[in-house]
């Protein structure tokens, strides 16, 4: 798939079929989209072509009250070239773009630069200044322009509507395997080890400390089983989110014991893919019956992630 910032880079204008959105999490109800878009444009003769942008509008106009991601950027890329497009254009949403009237946005975009032979969007969507272009103006101006519309109605999973929403309720819940089945695909929460106080490595178990990307979300407090990929090579491991009560350390964080690694990741980018969701986080009498039960959660994890 190719990847664009810049609709200058455009090397081909050729016809497209085109869905547009945030697209956050590239959830199920985001690729029945995109399975659409694929379908459609094999029909037609024309290009799959995916139009997402480098933020959600919210963090320009909301600030406060936006939604941490379900993905990083990079990874909501590479999620868009595994549903087989051959195109993904990343807009960066600054002034010039939020302040766009919908109805240029579809003109001097999607019809002129892209030169879409049909628009494929989801069920409530929105687009441009204020929100003010909707399924009914694509339609309108689809008429004029000569390109159609599809409309995908919502999808349901377990009678539960999916939406990045009710995803990030489910991961701030700690419901990683209900998550994982409305994304898809398994929920990755990528970030940079940092150093810690060694407790860890002091009973037996040395762990990376990770400070997420800030913007992405961090599932509920909990004990985890998880795969660590680390450059090109990926571990199983145990992932804590809490405070580590029985140790009694000060404020939250996340660590990752990897199974068999022995070495210096302070530094180093990784990606935690959450699998299932062990157990709580409680505070133990000991170190030791706290030593006891990671030795356990590790042999739970050596037999679920394989």
């Amino acid at each position: 798939m190719e990847a664009i910032r810049r609709l200058e880079d455009l090397r081909v204008r050729a016809p497209s079929v085109v869905t547009v959105g945030v697209f956050d999490g590239v959830h199920v109800g985001h690729q029945a989209i995109m399975r659409i878009v694929k379908a459609d444009a094999a029909e037609l003769g024309a290009r799959s072509v995916v139009v997402t942008f480098d933020r959600d509008p919210e963090e320009l106009v909301y600030p406060t009250k936006a939604a941490p991601h379900l993905t990083t950027l990079r990874r909501k890329v590479e999620l868009i070239a595994e549903q087989g497009m051959d195109l993904a254009v990343v807009l960066p949403l600054g002034g010039w773009l939020i302040d766009m009237p919908a109805e240029r946005f579809v003109s001097s975009i999607l019809y002129e630069k892209l030169s879409a032979v049909q628009i494929v969007v989801g069920a409530n969507f929105a687009f441009g200044k204020d929100r003010a272009g909707d399924a009914r103006l694509l339609r309108k101006m689809g008429r004029d322009l000569g390109f159609g519309v599809v409309e995908v109605s919502p999808i349901k999973v377990d009678s539960l509507l999916v939406s990045s929403t009710a995803i990030r309720k489910l991961l701030a819940d700690g419901k990683i395997e209900l998550a994982n089945v409305l994304l898809g695909h398994p929920f990755v929460l990528e970030g940079r080890v940092i150093a810690g106080d060694g407790i860890g490595r002091s009973i037996g178990y040395p762990t990376a400390n990770v400070e997420p990307v800030r913007e992405q979300i961090v599932p509920g407090g909990g004990v985890y089983a998880v795969s660590v990929k680390v450059g090109d090579t990926t571990w199983t491991g145990v992932a804590n989110i809490g405070a580590r009560p029985t140790i009694g350390s000060r404020g939250t964080g996340i660590e990752v014991y990897l199974i068999g690694f022995s070495g210096d990741l302070y530094g180093r980018e990784l990606a935690a893919v959450f699998h299932h969701r062990l157990r709580d986080e409680i505070k133990f009498p000991d170190v030791e019956a706290l030593k006891s039960q990671i030795a356990r959660d590790i042999e739970q994890t050596s037999r679920l992630v394989v």
